[in-house]
């Protein structure tokens, strides 16, 4: 039998970050929380940490972890899951880093851009191994701050369980019609390239068509574009019901990115039968494979063609709809997580 592995987590993103990092962060944690073989302490940088623990006892649903400031001596490895490496130690750590977005598309404020990269370059130069979520992701790693190929491990996130086809169960504004669905910020995130996807979509529909369903924090005041909520509920027990219910009801997931390094809602809707449509750009063929339509980014006719085609083609949509689950089975939390583990087992016994 194993040893236990004494890991220490880096948990600012658990509670509350609804983005792709957090749900990485809290589908990882959920299953090796339930571990005999895993001693877990999680990392908040506050003086009285433990006051914390209720809210992450909620989000991971156990309270089998300690919760404190600092890693201790006793402590086997360090896990950093969120791109920057914000607390110290003297046990090897792993870092997964997500993207090289700050060093992509720079501020233009030199303070606030320090401020971005400084943790990068810390997870790149003191890492003992560093996790990419893509095989494109890996590639810009090496690129972008020169990092060993070999000192890379690629492990792909998964889909949750609990999307799957099923009735659409959109909420009460988009009830009754059809849209096409976004999932994101479309404002602050100009790589997410909506400005050209909205170009396409009016040239499809000058005089209107089906909306665009954005599901994010921030909506632009657009006509054609319906806010459709700021989804979490993967933070509680509501099994993602909300966003599983937007993904069923949509025409299409339109992902016009020209920069990502996963893509988690390409799957999840994927996973629920829902076609999707994306930028053959960065790493959304890698993970989409054979089951989406996949349109140049930069390229607003073919984009307003594609919008158009998936609209009136039935038998596009269910072709589409059909590879979907077949292609999402190939993402699984469970093996992400083993995977995981073998690799935070790997490095402490190099110590």
């Amino acid at each position: 039998m194993k040893t236990s592995l004494r890991l220490a987590v880096d948990a600012r993103t658990v509670i509350g970050d609804t983005r792709g990092i957090g749900r990485y962060a809290r589908a990882i944690l959920r299953r090796l929380v339930a571990r005999d073989d895993v001693v877990l302490t999680l990392l908040v940088p506050e003086l009285l940490a433990f006051l914390r623990k209720p809210a992450l006892e909620r989000t991971l649903q156990s309270d089998r972890f300690w919760v404190r400031s600092r890693a201790g001596e006793e402590v086997d490895v360090v896990w950093h899951p969120a791109n920057g490496t914000f607390f110290s130690s003297r046990a090897p750590t792993v870092a997964t880093i997500h993207d090289a977005v700050p060093f992509r598309y720079p501020s233009d404020d030199p303070q606030r851009r320090e401020h971005d990269q400084r943790p990068f370059l810390r997870s790149a130069q003191t890492a003992a191994r560093i996790i990419a979520v893509s095989h494109f992701g890996a590639n810009e790693i090496q690129n972008v701050f020169d990092v060993p190929r070999d000192h890379i491990d690629i492990i792909y996130h998964g889909v949750d369980p609990s999307f799957a086809p099923g009735p659409p169960e959109p909420p009460p504004s988009l009830r009754g019609g059809e849209y096409f669905l976004f999932v994101g910020d479309p404002t602050s995130e100009p790589r997410k390239n909506f400005s050209m996807l909205y170009e396409a979509y009016r040239a499809a529909w000058p005089d209107g068509g089906p909306p665009i369903a954005v599901a994010g924090t921030h909506t632009p005041t657009l006509d054609g574009v319906v806010h459709a909520g700021h989804f979490n509920d993967d933070l509680g027990s509501e099994a993602n019901a909300a966003l599983r219910g937007l993904y069923r009801g949509a025409i299409a997931l339109v992902i016009p990115s020209y920069h990502e390094t996963f893509g988690m809602p390409m799957i999840e809707a994927m996973a629920c039968a829902t076609p999707v449509i994306a930028a053959d750009a960065s790493c959304l063929p890698e993970i989409g494979g054979d089951a989406a339509l996949f349109i140049p980014p930069n390229d607003v006719g073919a984009w307003s063609n594609a919008l158009r085609r998936v609209a009136d083609d039935a038998a596009l949509r269910e072709d589409l709809s059909a590879r979907g689950p077949i292609r999402a089975c190939a993402f699984d939390w469970d093996e992400s997580a083993r995977r995981h583990l073998s690799l935070f087992r790997s490095v402490s016994e190099q110590r």
